[in-house]
């Protein structure tokens, strides 16, 4: 009869065991399953972002530079032309940036704001969210140029292959 008795609660424990582990699983696929259809936003049509236009480049690399060991042109002095380091020479800024994987928005509007591309991290963090591409900020490296608008630096992270 001892024997019996044994038996049968060694059953309801393992019973109750395995109950337990199998509620934890369900449970678990339960919620991971809501939170994956709310981060991807399953049956959803979502608006295709326009192309942000390719930055324009106003130096062409291809030009050709004068060979310093070539014989000058008459005329021609040694003097390096007179320009300041801020004044508009033609040239384009680029700022390289790059996100690390993983990076949450306002960690990336830190790096943008780091590198001089935005003024305002919560403007880039408002935006973004308004814009519905908060969620599709992508890592990567960028060469982005000073003075690009919110708008555009937001849809170039977000259009990211």
């Amino acid at each position: 009869m001892k024997k019996i008795i044994n038996a049968i609660r060694d059953f309801l424990y393992n019973i109750t065991d395995y109950g337990l582990i199998v509620a934890v699983v369900v449970i678990m696929v339960v919620i991971l399953g809501w939170r994956f259809d709310v981060l991807f936003s399953k049956g959803v049509d979502k608006e295709v972002i326009p192309p942000v236009n390719e930055i324009p480049v106003k130096n062409n690399p291809d030009e050709e530079k004068p060979d310093p060991d070539s014989p000058e042109e008459p005329g021609g002095t040694d003097e390096e032309p007179n320009t300041t380091p801020g004044e508009n020479s033609g040239t384009v800024l680029i700022a390289t940036v790059k996100i690390p994987d993983g990076s949450y928005p306002s960690t990336i509007g830190d790096i943008l704001l780091n590198s001089n591309l935005i003024k305002d991290k919560n403007e880039f963090l408002n935006r973004s969210v308004a814009l519905g591409l908060d969620t599709r900020l992508r890592s990567g490296t960028y060469e982005i140029e000073v003075g690009t608008s919110v708008d555009d630096i937001i849809k170039i992270l977000a259009n990211a292959q």
